[in-house]
């Protein structure tokens, strides 16, 4: 006997509209507003996070690549477009990479903030869009973007010193041993630090993970429960357990609700891929120039 469907069934799994399908699953674009899902079937071994980064990558392509050409061959940049394209590159060039990198050592590390930034920007700006979803929602997509955040940082910073040895020693600590107490306790206590230092190396990598997959899913996830209020009270009054009288009130106020949370969500896709740069360009400035 089939199960009569119920307002709070909406809301069954509320991570389920924002999360990755499994490889070779469907990729439903409308679920609830139609007796039949409407999905894409996708390949094995491809699931919609794959499709969604690969359409990022495209999107990247499209429109930086000419600009950048242009900008290269020294020509003038012409149109909102190719000016935007300058102003992006210049703030992360200006506004990022100096400041923490230094003058001497930020060239070669832009062509990586400038792929992780846009590549974060595009994947946070497509889960605006109905149905598409965020990849920088999932885990697997952050901790791989902070993997490769946290080689590049450890190498450079590695080789920067002159090899692991003297690596190793930036994050042990000296203390003055002026008393007795302190000649006793004080290898203790540097050995504590040291240990301490190394864990907070590796806290770094997960908290660039963990930031950007929290931020983004949490946006994401609060935007569906608003627009499944909708939905919700649709079936409320098809069931007769509410009144129609409140189907448009909460309708307009989900909409509403919706499109204000939307334009900061907008500002905070922004924001995510900002901080997730900025953050790892500090930690290659610190592991690189660990005196300052």
């Amino acid at each position: 006997m089939a199960h009569e469907r119920g307002p709070l069934d909406v809301l069954a799994n509320p991570f389920e509209e924002v999360a990755d399908t499994q490889p070779g699953g469907k990729w439903v674009i409308a679920k609830h507003h139609q007796p039949d899902e409407l999905a894409i079937q996708l390949p094995p071994f491809v699931s919609k996070f794959m499709v969604l980064e690969l359409l990022a990558f495209g999107i990247i392509l499209a429109i930086f690549i000419p600009a950048c050409r242009r900008i290269a061959q020294g020509g003038v940049p012409r149109g909102r477009l190719a000016h935007g394209v300058e102003a992006v590159l210049l703030f992360i060039r200006d506004e990022v990479a100096i400041p923490t990198i230094g003058e001497h050592h930020y060239r070669k590390f832009l062509p990586l903030l400038w792929t992780l930034f846009l590549f974060i920007l595009v994947m946070n700006l497509l889960g605006v869009i109905p149905f598409m979803g965020s990849p920088t929602a999932s885990i697997a997509v952050t901790g791989v973007l902070a993997l490769v955040a946290f080689v590049v940082i450890h190498f450079y910073g590695i080789k920067e010193n002159h090899g692991f040895g003297h690596y190793i020693q930036t994050f042990r600590v000296k203390i003055d041993r002026e008393g007795a107490l302190l000649k006793i306790l004080a290898p203790f206590i540097e050995v504590g630090i040291f240990l301490l230092e190394v864990l907070t190396a590796f806290i770094r990598g997960i908290v660039l993970a963990v930031r950007l997959f929290a931020n983004m899913l949490a946006g994401h996830t609060t935007l569906f429960v608003l627009l499944s209020f909708i939905a919700m009270i649709g079936l409320a009054v098809e069931n007769g357990s509410a009144g129609g009288h409140w189907y448009w009130p909460i309708t307009l106020g989900s909409v509403v609700s919706v499109v204000l949370l939307s334009m900061l969500e907008l500002f905070v896709a922004c924001l995510q891929a900002f901080v997730f740069v900025f953050l790892t360009a500090t930690f290659l400035g610190m592991a690189m120039h660990p005196e300052h």
